[in-house]
């Protein structure tokens, strides 16, 4: 009658090394795996190598509103057009040096209102602009790759509504409301610079990224481990 095999130490280490090694195996076959799905994803937000300023940013999408906004403005050459504001807004500056710059460029004369109407203001227009929206956001972070660099998604929403008046008879002669979103990806650390601390519409805050808070330190601690247990185990 034989005796029964006794587990010695040994072999005891050698099975628990080729557990380490396979969950090791394994989590590394993950990553490469996830890596590799990240790179083959397109973004619909392709990242900015040399991003504008969140002005510039901001500046470029009502550009872009104005541009189909006033298509079909009236025409004319002879009437003055005075740009105001119908309701306070933090951005109404940023606005109104785009409106006055795209109707110059469209060959009308412009000026803002002022408490002292000029001799001719029954022989002008009045344009009166409103900011419903104007928002820049960084709604998401991502990353490049598992563990990658951490990317930012830059976001620009503007929702702006006008009406052109003549100023002699208070008729109505156009109105019209045009919406306009932008986004883009930039690298987190391009953050501070791209910022304008002076406006705070101009330096939203960070959205919290609890993908590198909690899956990082995590991923570490268990890939060390491994690690350390492999080492003692074939000693």
């Amino acid at each position: 009658m034989s005796s029964p095999k006794v587990k010695t130490p040994f072999s005891f280490r050698v099975k628990g090394s080729r557990l380490t090694r396979i969950v090791l195996v394994w989590l590394l076959a993950q990553l490469i795996s996830m890596d590799s799905l990240n790179c083959l994803a397109k973004d619909e937000n392709p990242l900015q190598e040399n991003p504008p300023s969140n002005e510039e940013f901001l500046r470029e999408s009502t550009r872009s509103l104005l541009r189909r906004a006033f298509v079909d403005f009236p025409k004319t050459t002879s009437k003055l057009l005075f740009l105001k504001a119908e309701k306070e807004h933090p951005a109404n500056w940023l606005l109104e040096g785009e409106l006055i710059r795209h109707l110059r460029s469209l060959n009308y004369q412009v000026a803002l209102h002022s408490e002292k109407l000029p001799d001719n203001w029954e022989e002008s227009w009045s344009l009166f602009y409103r900011i419903i929206k104007m928002r820049m956001d960084y709604p998401r972070i991502k990353r490049k790759g598992f563990l990658g660099e951490r990317m930012v998604v830059r976001y620009a929403g503007l929702n702006l509504s006008f009406r052109l008046e003549d100023n002699a008879t208070g008729k109505v002669l156009w109105t019209r409301r045009e919406k306009q979103s932008n986004s883009d990806l930039i690298k987190m650390k391009m953050i501070k610079s791209l910022n304008n601390q002076s406006y705070p519409f101009l330096s939203p805050s960070l959205p919290e990224d609890s993908y590198g808070r909690f899956i990082e330190p995590a991923l570490v601690i268990a890939v060390v481990g491994g690690l350390v247990y492999l080492f003692f185990a074939n000693r």
